[in-house]
């Protein structure tokens, strides 16, 4: 005679609530200390099929109150769990970018260098500084062509984009499964805060390899000419890599964590991450388009302004989403106003020529300071 549909539920029931309260970490030393995702993986399918098992029960319709509260109170520890183990799985693949592919030698160029770089103007390191930082960014640009391919995904349009693998493909599965589980279960709210402020810190950190700081418009307004002409050549090169390579590879980690889970989940998750970022990036050359003009600044805006408009397709195909449309937009806004101001440098530097009523010859014979 077989047991009653009931009976056989509730059997399984309580064999997965004995699984997920085994890791409960608010009730166990030994689940506090270690992490699931980390040991055998014959106990990470148990615990995620006890936590399908949970979530299966949330629906049965023969199920009392009682047990309906049992198991509202074993979906809250499984989900808080599984939250832990997202962020851990992420905490521990953070430097994967950093390491693999943002030098040829990861040791060869340290923030150091950087800050060196901008107290130090003598011409002569300058020049040296800047050469060392070209042959980084190139092995950057060579070391992501020949790790990745171009996926197909409808997004990447332009030849210029390379993709790094973040996270280990492995991984990529652990992540996704829990994802699933979460989201399946009213947790996506929580899933994509970890998400987001996790992958966040690891593109600031590149950031920082880079050399993109964290300085405000103003901040950027009051810096020398001088000082901001070495920024400006470093900005160039690094906005190329961050585009191409490291918002590209931010935007593919999503959508493989988050396939099949919902079509606008990766984007959200994505501009969790990088939203902050890209603004950051972006404020930069915003702050040299609306910035005091004179002459002298002419040829650098112009190379700026021609840097934003050969990035601007990868911008528009990595950032294609409803949701990345301040992004799209802040570029193709910056542009236009490099290039307004190029046009006024020049109108202006015309009309000092046209003012200018001397006919004496400067003392001393040198260069007029109008030439």
């Amino acid at each position: 005679m077989e047991p009653p549909e009931s009976y056989v539920e509730n059997t399984g029931f309580e064999s997965a609530e004995k699984i997920i309260l085994r890791w409960d970490s608010t009730a166990s030393e030994e689940a506090r200390e270690k992490m699931i995702f980390e040991g055998d993986r014959y106990e990470v399918d148990r615990y995620l099929q006890a936590v399908d098992e949970i979530q299966r029960s949330i629906s049965s319709t023969s199920i009392s109150d009682d047990a309906q509260t049992k198991v509202n109170s074993a979906i809250q520890i499984a989900m808080a769990r599984l939250e832990d183990e997202f962020r851990n799985i992420l905490l521990v693949n953070i430097n994967a970018l950093d390491v693999e592919s943002l030098s040829a030698d990861p040791g060869s160029y340290s923030r150091t260098d950087s800050e060196v770089l901008i107290e130090d103007q003598d011409d002569h390191f300058d020049r040296e500084q800047d050469d060392q930082f070209d042959r980084e960014q190139d092995d950057v640009l060579k070391h992501s062509e020949s790790s990745t391919t171009v996926a197909s995904s409808s997004y990447r349009s332009t030849s210029c984009i390379r993709e790094i693998d973040l996270i280990p493909e492995e991984t990529i599965e652990d992540l996704k499964s829990i994802a699933q589980r979460m989201i399946a279960a009213g947790y996506l709210r929580e899933c994509i805060q970890v998400y987001g402020s996790v992958r966040k810190s690891a593109v600031d950190a590149s950031f920082k390899r880079l050399g993109v700081e964290k300085l405000s418009i103003g901040d950027i307004q009051r810096l020398e000419w001088d000082a901001l002409e070495t920024k400006i050549r470093r900005w160039i090169r690094a906005a190329k890599v961050c585009v191409r390579v490291l918002f590209a590879s931010e935007k593919r980690l999503c959508e493989q964590i988050f396939e099949g889970v919902g079509t606008s989940i990766d984007d959200a998750c994505f501009m969790e991450t990088v939203k902050g970022p890209a603004i950051q990036l972006f404020n930069f050359a915003e702050a040299i388009s609306i910035s005091r003009r004179s002459p002298e600044k002419l040829f650098k805006i112009l190379d700026l302004h021609d840097a934003l408009e050969e990035l601007l397709p990868d911008i528009e195909a990595v950032f294609y989403s409803k949701s990345s449309d301040s992004i799209r937009v802040q570029a193709a806004e910056i542009l236009s106003r490099l290039a307004e101001a190029a046009r006024g440098i020049l109108s202006e530097f015309e009309n000092a020529v046209l003012r200018e009523p001397s006919r004496v010859p400067v003392p001393g014979g040198t260069i007029h300071p109008l030439t």
